[in-house]
């Protein structure tokens, strides 16, 4: 209410629900104990711990790795169709959308994909949900630059490089 100080109330002991603890971790009762403590617990002293037991079942945490997203990845292949794979994973933040990617890639020319020639190859994009390769001029093109000049000033850094 106004012109009142607040209250600050304390609860001690609120259930907030059930909390798996590690085994062999600093907060299982197993931690610290002698291999003698352990086998009169029908423990193996061998047992290194680091799992979950969840309603009698051992649950084991996975590691999961996975590329950033909105971020640019280039991989210099060694064969195949293309000489360069570039990869864009886009997505927005705080959204559960999932990602949407974007390749855009440099294809190989004869046998010079070992070479790494890049002077008069070809650079296409695979656009999300076109199957169909494009060629990147085209693209810029849909985007509204129309003239070769506006489009290489969009990819290259600088001209006198």
């Amino acid at each position: 209410r106004e012109g009142q100080d607040p209250v600050e109330t304390q609860h001690q002991k609120t259930f907030i629900g059930k909390i798996p603890i590690m085994l062999r971790s600093t907060y299982c009762l197993l931690n610290g104990l002698t291999d003698r403590d352990l086998t009169e617990l029908n423990e193996c002293p061998l047992d290194p711990g680091g799992y979950f037991i969840i309603n009698g079942s051992e649950k084991v945490l996975i590691a999961q790795e996975k590329m950033a997203t909105n971020t640019v990845y280039v991989f210099s292949m060694k064969d195949g169709k293309y000489v360069y794979k570039t990869e864009i994973r886009s997505c927005m933040e705080n959204t559960s959308r999932p990602t949407s990617t974007l390749w855009v890639n440099m294809l190989a020319r004869g046998g010079q994909s070992v070479k790494k020639s890049a002077i008069g190859q070809r650079i296409i994009a695979i656009l999300p949900y076109i199957k169909q390769e494009i060629p990147i001029m085209i693209v810029f093109r849909a985007l509204g630059f129309v003239a070769d000049r506006d489009i290489l000033e969009h990819i290259i850094y600088d001209f006198d490089d």
